[in-house]
């Protein structure tokens, strides 16, 4: 029984300090991501925060492995 406790507590808070599972992706998350402020968000500063790859491939609309200024927009929430 520890055991399955001690689980489920490492899974929650590694949901909850994944800043793209616990805010949902938005705008704010996004500047988060984009570490050198470029604009634009690398593969690389998106895996730093998030692992779901499914939102990256459906966000990487030009499959260019950077999600640029529209991709950002169309892709993250303002909430």
């Amino acid at each position: 029984m520890k055991t399955l406790t001690k689980l489920t507590v490492v899974l929650i808070s590694g949901l909850t300090l994944s800043p793209a599972f616990a805010a949902g992706f938005n705008m704010s998350t996004a500047h988060t991501m984009d570490a050198n402020k470029d604009g634009n968000i690398t593969k690389e500063e998106y895996m730093k925060h998030s692992n779901d790859m499914a939102a990256w491939t459906k966000m990487d609309a030009n499959k260019d492995g950077m999600l640029d200024a529209n991709e950002i927009k169309i892709g993250f929430n303002d909430k």
